[in-house]
């Protein structure tokens, strides 16, 4: 930690007021009479400027507390929340290193006021000195503190969908305790509140906290999708006349959408997206959006679609639960940036810790016309460790996919890259080329002095194979098998695609994945199938023992590395 400089300042000025320009929704959060909150709010709808009035909030009516700020892992609190979280409260007036201080004390000097049960260590406190108030950085990785053992007076979640509800429960859920002689007649007092984008699992937990407003008889989920629907509309059709007629709809319905506590807990439970901000935005903002976004990202963080469900999927024995994990931090890196805003907001590969730099990495892609994908994995015996999953959409093609690639992994130590090829359209070329899609994804790499090894799949096993073959890699039971695990965060995209990729019987009898989707303009690129292609290739390298005594993979053909 750096040395503070010697300074006369005694006091900090009083935060200059500024005047409040909430939307519709961050309005609708600030009068409400709450004890808790889930808020799962879209990209640029204002989350960060909502969760900064928040804490505002709390220095002023629970002077003296200490809170939680939770997330998943320490890397997305160090270049996510803490530098949107800065910037929000400088917007409200409440300046770093003058109103508050990040991870040390102010100057002895300033004789600041502690909490009621103040830290023993502040490296991982964002610490209100006036106020007395702590919000100390958790994470779920062990990259900053942990909530083991500590009394909180409450905690607030920052994108809660990458949160692991039972280590939440068992971690921090506990220590909401204490301080009620100090805070008895305080409605904010052990509140949690959730802040997040839509998740993209039907079931998840977040979900859950709007349930009191069916059994009240409110339908917000089908007003929801309705505006969803034109607001989609809105954006695809510029004609201006269209376009007013349509507002009218999407104002009406606005109207009717009406989020409140619920009676009996206080928790208020609300969705919105960044249509609320569109004063903010401006709509080139969204047509900017929906042109370089894919179809799902596009209605799952910027307009807040929920996600849908596949009843029989082909990938059955995949488990969210099991087959993923929180990304593990290079925490010395992390550390060693000493919450420098400028250099942890630009990401690579040095900052996450599942990522092993002293082994080679293996790279499987699909080209496809619309979007092409990548995944990148590691064989980290006993795992097989996906890390990261990467897409570019039309125009951009191979160079644009392998540059992306080669910067986030520019200080990987181990230049080895064992290339598993595109089998259906790898072998292609553009008319002006003479090397194929799979020979110029290569020779970028190595111009970008990676040493690619290429693996030899022979002939791709046909889909019934592919099903039998993820379907026993994914339930564990073989234990000669590697376990395969997806990075949470990084394969979120992946994991999407997987758990969302249809089957369906052949024309002769047997299973086949339906690729149906990859042909219809309405389903969102990566949510098709395309993602799954790269794991299948991954699964069907990994090494010729995947095939167990006794199952039919007759038509599988591996060449092993």
């Amino acid at each position: 930690m750096r040395k503070l400089k010697k300074t006369k300042m005694m006091s900090s000025p009083e935060p200059k007021s500024k005047k409040l320009d909430l939307n519709r929704v961050q309005l609708l959060f600030a009068v409400s009479k709450f004890a808790a909150s889930i808020c799962l709010w879209g990209r640029a709808t204002g989350k960060s400027s909502i969760i900064a009035w928040l804490i505002l909030l709390i220095i002023k009516t629970l002077p003296r507390s200490k809170w939680v700020i939770l997330g998943s892992t320490f890397q997305q609190l160090l270049t996510v929340t803490l530098p949107s979280t800065i910037g929000s409260l400088a917007r409200l007036g409440l300046y770093k290193d003058v109103h508050y201080f990040v991870g040390r004390r102010p100057p002895k000097t300033w004789k600041a006021i502690e909490p009621y049960e103040p830290p023993l260590k502040y490296d991982h406190c964002i610490y209100f000195w006036k106020e007395g108030v702590v919000f100390q950085m958790v994470s779920q990785d062990g990259g900053a503190t942990s909530a083991r053992g500590g009394n909180f007076d409450g905690s607030i979640s920052d994108e809660s969908l990458l949160i692991n509800k039972d280590q939440y429960d068992r971690e921090v859920l506990p220590t909401l305790r204490g301080n009620r002689r100090f805070f008895k007649n305080q409605r904010l007092h052990h509140g949690e509140f959730h802040f997040s984008s839509m998740p993209y699992d039907a079931s998840h937990w977040l979900l859950k906290g709007g349930e009191h407003y069916i059994k009240a008889g409110y339908d917000f989920i089908t007003l929801q999708n309705e505006m969803i629907d034109l607001q989609l509309k809105f954006i695809d059709n510029k004609d201006v006349e269209f376009r007013k007629k349509l507002w009218q709809d999407i104002n009406r319905l606005s109207k009717e959408l009406k989020f409140y506590p619920d009676p009996a807990t206080g928790l208020l439970y609300s969705e919105a997206n960044a249509f609320e901000n569109l004063r903010n935005l401006g709509i080139k903002y969204l047509e900017q959006q929906r042109e370089s976004l894919t179809e799902y990202v596009f209605l799952m963080e910027v307009l807040n679609q929920r996600p849908g469900k596949v009843e029989a999927g082909f990938y059955p024995t995949l488990s969210l639960k099991k087959h993923t994990y929180n990304q593990f931090e290079n925490d010395a890196y992390l550390e060693g940036l000493n919450y420098q805003l400028d250099k942890l907001t630009t990401a690579d590969s040095r900052m996450d810790g599942d990522c092993v730099s002293s082994q080679p990495l293996r790279l499987a892609v699909d080209w496809g016309a619309k979007i092409s994908s990548l995944t990148v994995a590691q064989d980290l015996s006993p795992e097989y460790r996906f890390l990261k999953g990467f897409y570019v959409k039309h125009p951009k093609l191979i160079s644009d996919l392998a540059e992306e690639f080669c910067d986030y992994y520019a200080y990987h130590l181990n230049k080895k890259i064992f290339f598993i090829p595109d089998k259906e359209h790898g072998d292609h070329r553009r008319a002006d080329s003479k090397l194929s899609y799979n020979q110029q994804f290569m020779e970028c790499l190595k111009k970008r002095g990676w040493t690619v090894t290429k693996v030899e799949l022979g002939r791709m096993p046909r889909h019934q194979a592919r099903y039998h073959l993820a379907h026993e890699m994914f339930s564990e039971k073989n234990p000669r098998l590697p376990k395969i695990r997806f990075n949470k965060v990084h394969c979120k995209d992946v994991l999407t695609a997987l758990t969302m990729a249809p089957v369906r019987e052949g024309r002769d009898g047997q299973i086949a994945k339906d690729k149906s989707s990859e042909g219809r303009a309405s389903t969102p690129a990566q949510e098709a199938t395309h993602y799954t292609d790269t794991v299948d290739l991954h699964l069907v390298s990994i090494d010729k023992h995947v095939i167990r005594r006794g199952g039919n993979f007759a038509d599988l053909v591996v060449v092993t590395r």
